[in-house]
């Protein structure tokens, strides 16, 4: 597993976010970062991920925030 990916899974750890697999996290986390890449917004990529995964909204934004490591994501 890439460093990145490594530092991603333990901040989802560290803020009791859950996920069944770290791999599952890190592919979610990529199709995060490729939808933000297509234009769409953090708002956006939160209820996408919430509606899909069951964690809350606040756990969702966390997720996404953690999800923007993808280097052309980068501010």
């Amino acid at each position: 597993m890439p460093n990145t990916d490594s530092i991603f899974v333990s901040v989802l750890d560290e803020q009791g976010i859950p996920y069944t697999q770290a791999s599952d996290a890190i592919l979610v986390a990529k199709g995060v970062c490729v939808f933000l890449n297509e234009g769409n917004s953090l708002t956006d990529a939160t209820l996408q991920v919430k509606n899909e995964s069951g964690l809350s909204v606040e756990q969702s934004g966390f997720f996404v925030g953690a999800a923007a490591y993808c280097p052309s994501q980068s501010p």
